[in-house]
């Protein structure tokens, strides 16, 4: 529970990170099969919340074309995601969130995204995979918005929106969600404390220096989690 009130508690100052963070970490809790349906729940509770806090600085033109891409992005993705063996998904996610955090050229071209259309499909699409994409959306609501709590809140929303439609898809494949309701009940709780701890805090203090803290902990956990994911593999 600690964990998620921190995780989301950084998602509610910095508007990203947090999930990231939550999915670097619950390969040490989680089987493997369990870690993005899971993950889905608490973050749908998180970003749910954030969003409901601040709705008025939501801005629903972007959201409704990032929902469209969206719908479209997770029902490619879906197609393949079940012939994935699910030894290498901790290994994907742990290689992703590096390349997120570290690699300019990654970044460059996740940039280059200038619709919210695409970026809606490819986040959430990826999304089905690794669980947390991180700020895909934020280098074009940076160019399109000026106000970090509009920014804050309207990543939240394409988020949710996710986070639902990932959940339909478990839901479909069958996964058991009942298995896990306590963890879902006591992390989605600490989820939606660290909302309101977040959004308190993003009226206090500069996000922007501490941004090198979200870093830090982004790489340890993933590398936490790529050398788990080999040691599993080759053992």
């Amino acid at each position: 529970m600690l964990i998620t009130l921190t995780t989301s508690t950084v998602a509610g100052v910095f508007g990203f990170g947090g999930g990231m963070l939550l999915i670097a970490a619950l390969p040490g809790f989680l089987p493997a099969a369990a870690l993005i349906p899971v993950h889905s729940a608490i973050q749908l509770l998180s970003n749910t919340s954030r969003a409901a806090l601040s709705w008025r600085d939501i801005h629903w033109q972007f959201a409704a074309q990032h929902a469209l891409g969206s719908l479209i992005g997770i029902g490619l993705v879906a197609l393949a995601l079940f012939n994935i063996a699910l030894t290498y998904i901790p290994l994907m996610i742990g290689l992703y969130i590096m390349l997120n955090t570290w690699s300019g050229q990654f970044q460059r071209l996740v940039g280059k995204l200038d619709s919210f259309y695409m970026i809606g499909a490819v986040q959430t699409g990826l999304g089905l995979m690794v669980g947390a994409p991180g700020p895909l959306p934020l280098p074009l609501l940076l160019r399109r918005l000026n106000d970090q709590h509009q920014i804050v809140c309207t990543m939240a929303i394409f988020m949710t929106t996710g986070h639902i439609l990932k959940l339909i898809i478990f839901v479909a494949a069958g996964f058991a969600f009942s298995d896990y309701w306590l963890e879902i009940l006591m992390m989605g709780a600490a989820a939606i404390g660290g909302s309101f701890l977040g959004t308190h805090w993003r009226q206090k203090i500069d996000a922007t220096q501490f941004e090198w803290v979200v870093k830090l902990l982004l790489t340890v956990l993933a590398l936490l989690a790529i050398v788990r994911a080999l040691s599993e593999l080759y053992t």
